[in-house]
């Protein structure tokens, strides 16, 4: 019995470090799915929650347009990395300008998160494909040759 208990504590402390890299994997996942949940459904003042407070008016002028010039029709998280302290999020977001839902548009936004004191926060956004009329910035006009 003695053995038996043995290579159980054995084996639960070996985990150990396996179980703490998980728990934070975990907690960036969580945290990362309840935001981009509040981003989708327009609940904006609830993903505040997760952003940095030096971040935080740059993230509210960002999202300044979402609901009233901006709708947002889905965000899809196409990618998630992480370290102990840092992560990158990527996310297509589909979206449409008020008053025209034919026009889908499309855009690809990089998240960096950080981790402190075990949680993790949002540090900054930027569209990096796609149209960058989600945060506001007009897409470039396209020209046409002139005959």
């Amino acid at each position: 019995m003695r053995v038996l208990g043995a290579l159980v504590c054995a084996g639960w402390l070996s985990s150990a470090p396996l179980g703490c890299a998980t728990s934070m994997r975990q907690t960036l996942d969580e945290t990362a799915a309840v935001f981009h949940d509040d981003l989708r459904w327009g609940r904006l003042p609830a993903a505040e929650t997760a952003v940095d407070t030096d971040m935080r008016a740059a993230f509210q002028a960002h999202h300044r347009g979402w609901g009233v010039s901006v709708q947002v029709i889905d965000v899809e998280v196409e990618s998630l990395r992480s370290s102990s302290e840092r992560g990158t999020a990527r996310l297509r977001v589909a979206w449409v300008h008020a008053g025209d839902s034919t026009d889908v548009k499309q855009s690809l936004v990089e998240e960096q998160w950080e981790s402190r004191s075990g949680s993790w926060r949002l540090r900054g956004e930027t569209v990096i494909a796609g149209d960058p009329g989600l945060f506001g910035t007009p897409a470039p006009e396209r020209r046409t040759a002139s005959r």
